[in-house]
């Protein structure tokens, strides 16, 4: 609940309208405990952002909020320095992001995520181009989400859950 007897006055332990926080629920992974990062990563898509002018709390500053909200809608956030994303749960039930590589090739990334819905938040199983994800939580840009040899894409899937696990 609200910490403070105003509304016009953030948390004082957690903002999603303030940069500094941007990470905070995502380190429930390192911590053992994707489903708490699943949980309230999807809270937050679903209440700290509208399709309104004033769609967030806070400010954009040059589009760090909005990067959050792309980025966790996908289902995973990146973790800054490192080419490592932490798994979240995806809002979409299915997006592809086309990607231009450095050779000029193509490389898209379809995301699909199944038996998505607002009751089913938790996340059981992710496969790449059919395979389990080895790491979970834990996605790598440059060892997971390449184009195979001969290839123009990348599936990402999500087997989504009403069950939190752990």
């Amino acid at each position: 609940g609200q910490l403070w007897p105003v509304d016009w006055l953030p948390n004082p332990f957690y903002w999603p309208g303030n940069e500094h926080d941007l990470f905070a629920v995502w380190m429930f992974g390192y911590a053992g405990r994707s489903d708490l990062t699943q949980k309230y990563s999807r809270w937050i898509l679903q209440n700290a952002y509208w399709n309104k002018p004033a769609g967030m709390e806070g400010n954009d500053d040059y589009g760090a909020m909005s990067s959050w909200f792309v980025f966790s809608a996908m289902g995973f956030y990146p973790r800054t320095g490192s080419s490592q994303y932490v798994i979240g749960s995806p809002l979409f039930s299915e997006v592809t992001v086309t990607r231009k590589m450095l050779d000029g090739t193509r490389c898209d990334l379809k995301i699909i995520a199944h038996n998505n819905s607002d009751k089913n938040i938790y996340v059981s199983s992710v496969k790449i181009n059919g395979s389990s994800l080895s790491n979970f939580p834990f996605l790598d840009h440059i060892q997971d989400l390449k184009c195979p040899q001969g290839s123009s894409s990348v599936t990402l899937e999500f087997e989504m859950t009403s069950t939190p696990q752990h």
